[in-house]
């Protein structure tokens, strides 16, 4: 029998029904992969061959049924062809920041071919100092944050030097031609399965009130109206952006992107006994309460979305490529507080949400939201002002097909917020990427200004530029520009 692969279930359906529904909520990750020089082009393209043997989810299509009402299959495409998935290109102008910015905002923009596996590579050469960069873009039903840097360890190396042990690549998964008809077969078996398990942990549940309700009521129905409670809570559709001047959403945005010191991060955090995400929204929250007194007025709160992971054992390669999250949505002030107040906010914020009934639920809710119509959902989207993501990458140095990775920027679509910040560590340094809604922020370069401003008052030390391939100056402490100062010191 033909192997029908597997449905996209809970918020990998989710994601994949809002972005294809809705313009304004395409979802793509797009990560910029910073070289010190130009790749190996063989050695890299012999690379991306073994990562799609490595992560199989990048040998796989999405696959309709034949009434198209179901979430999509992913199975092995039978004429994958890495070349279509995998290019590269040079810059045709001066080799700026801003026209490599240019070129990933194209990319993230553009939208995939759903007839081919949900991801592709750009070698981008020619950039100003002769340096190069990786465009990764995934879509965001096959991988969140942690799983993007998850895919990425198994393209990149240790060392300058190829290691033979990896010389081999795994076999190529077999794969079998299926069609709609085998597809709507396998979406009936899965879809009686999955009914008879939630019928199954229905019966459970009541039996289990039943008793409760005799043994202790008052903790029984007290535990389950709260539980109710917290689904409200979860599933509730707020009115509109809490912003004043963030208001309007499009179909486009651009990016933006620093880099700062992460340990003056974490020494910020740890001194305050508070956590590196703790800072990190703190930083944010900064940074527009700052661009809205730019803009002249004053927010007193803002919506802030944030993804809470849901990933269990870090060992388990099964679930690498997939969303593992839930998303946080309150609210924060932002305005007139210390650095200290910022952190506590966001720390209790973010610990009651993970105190919440409702998490144990996330996937379930996902999967009922097919039942919300899309007008809907987007008004749900819409009314986020920010959201924040900070995920944790590789703290040592890191090769590809001969180049060291000078950076690692997260560029992520804004999915119906007004702004998305996220910030991967790496080596000793966070990226912080930014996306602002044309609409929203028609003036993205004051923004990260502000934001700029922001991180620097939460470490105490300047940041990186707003232009990381232009030289640093003197006051830029971060560890990837005392590199570069380094190497011109040492002749490199």
């Amino acid at each position: 029998m033909a192997d029908s692969g597997r449905q996209l279930t809970g918020w990998d359906a989710a994601t994949w029904r809002t972005a294809s529904g809705d313009p304004h909520l395409r979802s793509t990750v797009v990560a910029l992969v910073l070289l010190d020089s130009p790749p190996d082009w063989p050695r890299l393209h012999a690379r991306v061959e073994r990562l799609t043997r490595m992560v199989p989810v990048l040998r796989q299509r999405a696959i309709r049924g034949v009434f198209g009402v179901a979430s999509p299959r992913l199975a092995g495409d039978p004429d994958f062809d890495l070349d279509l998935h995998l290019r590269r290109m040079r810059l045709a102008g001066d080799g700026s920041w801003a026209e490599l910015m240019g070129e990933a905002r194209r990319v993230s923009l553009t939208d995939f071919d759903h007839d081919r596996a949900l991801w592709e590579i750009v070698l981008v050469e020619g950039l100003q100092g002769g340096r190069a960069a990786l465009l990764l873009k995934l879509h965001h039903a096959i991988a969140d944050g942690q799983a993007t840097v998850l895919i990425g360890l198994n393209l990149v190396e240790l060392t300058a030097e190829a290691d033979p042990a990896e010389a081999e690549a795994p076999e190529a998964p077999s794969v079998s031609d299926i069609g709609a008809p085998q597809v709507s077969v396998a979406d009936i078996v899965d879809n009686v399965r999955r009914g008879f398990g939630a019928a199954e942990r229905v019966g459970e549940a009541m039996i289990a009130l039943a008793r409760g309700t005799l043994t202790d009521p008052v903790r029984t129905w007290g535990s389950l109206l709260g539980t109710v409670a917290s689904v409200g809570r979860f599933a509730a559709v707020p009115d509109g952006p809490l912003s004043p001047v963030m208001i309007e959403r499009g179909t486009t945005y651009h990016f933006a992107a620093f880099d700062l010191p992460f340990a003056a991060l974490r020494d910020s955090a740890r001194e305050r006994g508070r956590s590196v995400n703790d800072a990190f929204m703190a930083a944010v929250g900064l940074g527009l309460e700052r661009y809205h007194v730019r803009r002249g007025t004053v927010v007193d709160d803002l919506r802030f979305n944030v993804p809470i992971s849901l990933r269990g054992d870090p060992g388990d390669t099964s679930a690498q490529a997939a969303n593992a999250v839930t998303i946080a949505r309150f609210t924060l002030p932002v305005a007139g507080l210390t650095v200290d107040e910022r952190m506590d906010s966001a720390h209790q914020a973010v610990e009651q949400w993970r105190n919440e009934p409702a998490l144990r639920f996330a996937d379930p809710l996902a999967e009922i939201s097919w039942l919300v119509p899309m007008p809907l959902l987007a008004q749900a989207a819409f009314a986020s002002d920010v959201t924040t993501s900070n995920v944790p990458g590789p703290p040592l140095p890191l090769f590809v097909a001969g180049a060291r990775i000078a950076g690692m920027y997260p560029l992520v679509a804004t999915i119906g917020a007004a702004v998305n910040v996220t910030m991967v560590t790496y080596d000793g340094t966070a990226f912080v990427g930014i996306s602002g809604d044309d609409r929203a922020v028609p003036d993205l370069d004051a923004l990260v200004a502000d934001m700029r401003s922001g991180f620097a008052t939460v470490i105490g030390e300047p940041v990186g530029p707003a232009d990381p391939l232009s030289e640093p100056g003197p006051e830029d402490g971060t560890p990837k520009a005392r590199a570069i100062r380094a190497a011109g010191r040492s002749g490199q």
